[in-house]
């Protein structure tokens, strides 16, 4: 008898120092895991819901969504961007993904399209450290009524910028205030339009990385933007939501953004929308290249129990799942990717134009074409960036001052 009293206060004492540890939970209770991200509104009501299907479909596990992604800095799932992503990655404090799914059985891919393009969510191997889960590039919307009330043709786009020229200029003549605007100007008319070209935006110098972004394409682009402005052809109005939110309102006929952003353009423009490419440039040496990939990312934290890691694999499973990319892409205009975490090669609805165009033109044939490097996306880069185009669109500087002074306050900053 004592020494079964022995054995159960025992047994009894090391439950309860497990269950101080945060080692057991309730019999029967599923396994929960923490995922933060810095989706909009919108965007987080569509992860909400996948998220509460996994958990109704899912016998052992829980995700649970925070919504402030600085309130929970060790979620096991973190959906990152920017400065943030490129903190996480310099810190190492992430599990490489392709590790934690082949624990669950399930290999991931490379994709061969953004092989260039992805961001650093591959390492040297080809290996899937992180998922891409927010992907768009920029491409050109337009006001279908706009175009057929100025004798255009939605159906027959401009290709280049000299034909975009010319389509703003009957615009305008039809008496359309802002005939064009441009959503995060200096990331699509410096970073983009570069690509597009296959021209680099940095250069290696010895181990160092520097901004080169005042070389004669861009010098030409951004002079030519500048006369838009003046010709009011081209009107500018920053980085935040406002050309978004006039586009939709019909006060600017065509606007080069995200082609994420054709869900909410579909749903609250009081007009057709078409969808092109983003336009280059026919006389330029060097060819037609891809355009770039971003947006937001998903990576697993590192130094998380083993459990959470089978909870993490089964979730990105069921969210590479097609029917569950087929509701992301509708409801947040990503692009989507397949059950080996590539860029999808199908499954793009027919009413998803944005998609076809984006992934048309990521699928260019880009022999040569430059790494979408780091440099050009840290916050510092871009807002200075910012700042000092800001100089040309009003007038105060030409387009090579303000491209020579980017460069040099960038290396100077360094």
């Amino acid at each position: 008898m004592l020494m079964q009293s022995m054995s159960k206060m025992w047994r009894y004492g090391l439950v309860a120092a497990l269950a101080s540890a945060g080692l057991t939970h309730a019999a029967g209770e599923p396994h929960v895991v923490s995922l933060s991200h810095v989706f909009d509104a919108e965007r987080a009501q569509q992860l909400e819901t996948l998220v509460e299907r996994f958990n109704a479909a899912d016998r052992g596990g829980r995700v649970r969504v925070v919504a402030d992604p600085t309130a929970e800095a060790e979620a096991a799932i973190q959906i990152v961007q920017g400065d943030a992503e490129q903190a996480l990655r310099k810190r190492g404090a992430y599990r490489p993904l392709y590790q934690v799914m082949a624990e669950s059985g399930m290999a991931l891919g490379r994709d061969k399209v953004l092989a260039a393009f992805d961001r650093d969510t591959t390492d040297s191997r080809g290996r899937r450290v992180a998922l891409p889960v927010g992907m768009h590039t920029p491409v050109l919307f337009i006001n279908r009524q706009a175009f057929i009330g100025a004798g255009l043709d939605p159906d027959a786009p401009p290709r280049t910028w000299r034909e975009l020229q010319d389509a703003l200029g009957k615009l305008f003549d039809a008496g359309q205030a802002c005939p064009g605007t441009v959503s995060n100007p200096s990331w699509v008319m410096v970073d983009n339009v570069s690509a597009r070209q296959n021209v680099a935006v940095t250069r290696q110098a010895g181990r160092k990385e520097e901004l080169s972004v005042n070389g004669m394409l861009q010098i030409r682009h951004i002079a030519l933007m500048a006369s838009w402005v003046r010709a009011r052809y081209l009107h500018l109005h920053g980085a935040g939501a406002e050309p978004l939110e006039r586009f939709k309102r019909g006060e600017c006929a065509v606007i080069a953004a995200e082609s994420a952003h054709w869900p909410e353009f579909r749903q609250s423009a009081g007009f057709d929308v078409g969808v092109s490419e983003l336009p280059f440039y026919d006389d330029f040496p060097g060819g037609v290249g891809a355009t770039l990939a971003d947006g937001p990312t998903l990576w697993v934290a590192k130094g998380k129990k083993r459990d959470d890691y089978k909870v993490v694999a089964r979730f990105v499973r069921f969210l590479l799942k097609p029917e569950n990319q087929l509701a992301w892409q509708r409801g947040t205009g990503y692009l989507p990717m397949d059950e080996k975490g590539s860029l999808a090669g199908g499954g793009v609805a027919s009413d998803q134009p944005n998609l076809v165009v984006a992934r048309k033109q990521l699928g260019v044939s880009a022999k040569g074409s430059p790494v979408s490097t780091e440099l050009p996306r840290q916050a510092r880069v871009r807002t200075i960036l910012d700042e000092e185009l800001e100089g040309v669109w009003t007038d105060r500087q030409p387009a090579k001052q303000a491209l020579d002074n980017a460069v040099t306050r960038v290396s100077n900053e360094k």
